[in-house]
């Protein structure tokens, strides 16, 4: 690309065929030691420049041989995704993973573009992304997990929330935008079922891992009503994983988005109002994918797509922040006390 090269040309430059370099650009063959020389030199770079790599990055605990996985490419990594942890998790997969690498399929290629999160329209986004020509991998995690990832450097970008003003600080320099705003609470069958009583009760309550910012909504609700020891109850996985064991008797409660609960006839109580950002690191905004993504997030499309969530106010989705203001300079002089009661001086 830097020399303005098509894949024949470099081919006819090496002497190897324009299916090799298409297969050794998707990462589909390990050419001979006879065309890596012959397309180093063609390139004018040493071999080891051109086909070192770091090692391959699989996003999943205890991931076997033979699982399903999606493909992106976070600058040198081959970023590999379990199918059920992405939303195309029913889609075509690019291959399977076999303990040291991907065992591609035919047609199987690294997506330009891989992103982290728990909002429901990042799949969507995704898909129209695609229309455009530029595959997007989206990946299931929790706000805490996904700051992980990006400051791990193995994905793009991220979409968190949480209430307004209570993100936490980005991992690495990002650009930010506005995604939308919804209730996180408890779903449960009964309409009328409250904290304090789920509490009184020992009712089993489906939870989120501590970083989910769902699970951080459910801990700052029951300090404020002064139960300091955890709900009984297992950990979902999601949203939507949440609702579904609800919703099946797994749990008298689970705590989750509205959308999920209405979209399993559930009950919902209102615990917090969260704000959700797309953070995409700065050296990666440039990307064609990233600019996909980005233009379909803003799309007429979207917005049809998102009427069909109950409580999803995608309102500015696509505005883009400034950063915030970093913190006024230590000046040396004594901070007056604040009379009590005064709002700067409330407790959560």
């Amino acid at each position: 690309m830097a020399r303005g090269w098509s894949q024949t040309e470099l081919a006819h430059r090496a002497g190897v065929t324009r299916q090799l370099v298409s297969a050794v650009e998707a990462g589909r063959h390990v050419p001979n030691v006879t065309a890596a020389l012959h397309l180093a030199r063609a390139l004018d770079l040493p071999v080891e420049a051109l086909f070192s790599q770091a090692e391959p990055v699989v996003l999943g605990d205890d991931v076997l041989g033979g699982t399903p996985v999606l493909v992106g490419r976070v600058g040198d990594r081959t970023v590999s995704v379990p199918a059920s942890c992405a939303a195309e998790s029913w889609g075509v997969v690019d291959g399977v993973w076999d303990e040291t690498g991907v065992d591609w399929f035919p047609g199987g290629t690294h997506a330009g573009l891989v992103i982290a999160g728990c909002d429901p329209i990042m799949g969507t986004v995704a898909g129209l992304a695609g229309q455009t020509g530029h595959r997007v991998l989206t990946v299931h995690a929790s706000t805490g997990r996904s700051v992980e990832l990006l400051a791990d450097g193995r994905v793009h970008g991220v979409v968190v929330h949480s209430r307004a003003g209570d993100l936490p600080a980005p991992p690495a320099p990002v650009r930010r935008w506005h995604v939308a705003r919804w209730q996180v609470g408890l779903a449960s069958a009964d309409v009328s079922a409250s904290l304090d009583e789920l509490v009184t009760t020992g009712a089993a309550v489906v939870q989120r891992e501590a970083g989910a910012g769902a699970q951080q909504a459910l801990v700052r609700a029951l300090r404020a009503g002064g139960a300091n020891a955890p709900l009984p109850g297992p950990v979902g996985t999601g949203h939507i994983d949440v609702a579904r064991r609800v919703a099946y008797g797994t749990g008298e409660a689970g705590v989750a988005m509205e959308a999920a609960a209405v979209a399993f006839n559930l009950g919902f109580t209102p615990l917090e109002e969260h704000d959700v950002e797309l953070w995409l690191a700065e050296q990666w905004v440039g990307l064609p994918a990233a600019g996909a993504f980005l233009e379909s997030l803003r799309s007429e499309g979207l917005a049809h797509q998102a009427r069909l969530l109950a409580g999803y106010d995608r309102t500015r989705c696509g505005d883009e922040l400034t950063p915030a203001a970093p913190p006024p300079e230590t000046t040396g002089e004594v901070p007056q006390p604040r009379e009590p009661g005064s709002r700067a001086d409330r407790k959560e």
